[in-house]
């Protein structure tokens, strides 16, 4: 009897001992836990909030397209196209969140196989699996996106098959939206001729997306450009124009015309282009220009230039990305002595006051030598014109590669946004959203940024992490 007793005594007493109290306490503190979980789970189900935790936001959208969405004022629907079952989730995630985020906008999945004939009514193209059709419901516009327009891809030469890195569904489906609320679309004519410089397809793309329609024109065959033209585009001329093409285009900049001049250093030469540059105000110095200045150089390479980007309406995109402008082998820009007094000059793009450009391209050294001409310089200059209420257009880029495929992954693109924005007065609509890619995400530093972090690193962290040390020690010693 006496060891049953002593046997119920050592159960009763493990219950009212320490270590049972401490796993009571681990116990209702894991179901409080558990508990809150669940209550946390059940209201963002319920709310349907979601987080977007991928490296490249991938499900997420712009502050630039949720801006759009703000503004709108028509009814929209955007119709997704795909069977059931078959839903791409870059794609149809990035649907909803323009859904969601407007009540202007509303989703609707149509399946093809089930309605294999609509949309051939709304638009002429072939309708293909998650796709989209844009349509704006107050003037019966509409635009098709089409899924390959969408979706970026890449071969794989190890696996011999084609692999997703990345999606351009926001970007395409914002541009479609602007597309169908603007009726009036602007039109940009590029000469041709002359060697020009090839029009890079990032150059187009970013145009497309703007909903800018881009045409040719050979100014040797028409007598004079076309009244539609809102912005004549001089890619990078090799060759002179003759006489004729540039009383051309000087009349067509002084009935309130727009142009886009790029040149590099091999246009110093150009005695017509020259002139209309000189006629709005803007010299080229000979040579390329090569920057002193370390933290104005990519990759230490003195031709690989990062300008200061000066504050404007046309920059305001491109310093808002925090990205640098990239302008590798450029001429320098200055302001001539003297200008008409109708003429406002704009600087864009500067060197640092180190600059300097080098006019002996054979020569065996990048220090400057007596023959070098000093900066510093501007790589981008806007120059207005306004003469009797007429106002005309001029801005200049001085490196070939300024909106090229080299330079997109850099804030030349929102430049470029920026400019045609401005050009053709409406900034607003004049968008070109990146595209998301899944690959891995380069940080670019000058050497100053290096400096920096090199000292947090080396020096910071360690201190904070000693102090942190001492800090907890002489708490645990006053206990």
């Amino acid at each position: 009897m006496s060891d049953k007793k002593s046997v119920f005594e050592k159960i009763k007493a493990s219950f009212s001992g320490r270590k049972f109290r401490s796993g009571a306490y681990a116990s209702v503190l894991s179901v409080v836990v558990i508990v809150i979980l669940l209550v946390v789970n059940l209201i963002v189900t319920k709310m349907d909030i979601e987080f977007d935790l991928t490296a490249s936001s991938k499900y997420s959208i712009t502050q630039t397209t949720k801006d759009i969405l703000k503004e709108l004022n028509d009814d929209i629907t955007i119709y997704y196209m795909v069977q059931q079952g078959y839903e791409m989730d870059e794609l149809e995630k990035i649907a909803q969140q323009f859904d969601k985020l407007s009540n202007k906008v509303e989703l609707v999945y149509k399946d093809p196989v089930l309605y294999p004939g609509f949309g051939s009514d709304l638009v002429d193209d072939e309708i293909t699996q998650n796709s989209f059709i844009v349509v704006n419901n107050s003037n019966k516009r509409a635009k098709y996106v089409d899924y390959s327009d969408m979706i970026i891809q890449e071969f794989d030469y190890q696996y011999i098959t084609y692999r997703t890195t990345g999606t351009d569904a926001e970007g395409k489906l914002t541009s479609a939206i602007l597309y169908v609320t603007n009726e009036e679309l602007p039109n940009v004519y590029v000469v041709q001729g002359h060697q020009v410089a090839e029009i890079p397809e990032t150059f187009s793309e970013a145009l497309d997306k703007m909903n800018v329609t881009m045409q040719t024109i050979d100014l040797l065959t028409v007598e004079k450009i076309p009244e539609d033209c809102d912005i004549l585009y001089l890619n990078a001329p090799k060759a002179d124009l003759n006489e004729e093409e540039t009383k051309m285009i000087k009349d067509y900049l002084a009935a309130g015309g727009n142009m886009i001049i790029i040149v590099d250093y091999k246009s110093y030469g150009l005695t017509n282009v020259m002139s209309i540059l000189d006629y709005y105000g803007i010299e080229m110095a000979n040579g390329m220009v090569l920057e002193a200045d370390r933290n104005m150089m990519m990759f230490n390479y003195p031709h690989y230039l990062l300008p200061k980007i000066q504050s404007h309406e046309i920059t305001l995109k491109a310093v808002e990305s925090s990205l640098p402008v990239y302008m590798p082998y450029s001429s320098g820009l200055v302001t001539a002595d003297t200008k008409r007094s109708t003429l406002t000059i704009s600087p864009l793009l500067s060197t640092s006051d180190s600059a300097y450009s080098k006019t002996n391209l054979q020569s065996d050294t990048v220090a400057k030598e007596d023959t070098d001409i000093d900066g510093p310089f501007y790589l981008g200059i806007l120059s207005t014109d306004s003469y009797k209420g007429v106002t005309s257009n001029l801005m200049v880029f001085s490196s070939e590669f300024t909106f090229a495929q080299e330079t997109s992954g850099y804030a030349n693109n929102d430049l470029l946004a920026g400019t045609i924005g401005y050009l053709i007065g409406d900034t607003s609509t004049t968008v070109s959203i990146p595209a998301k890619t899944y690959g891995e995400t380069f940080i670019y530093m000058t050497p100053r940024h290096s400096i920096i972090w090199g000292v947090i690193s080396a020096l910071g962290i360690p201190i904070l992490i000693f102090v942190a040390g001492a800090v907890i020690c002489l708490r645990r010693r006053k206990k």
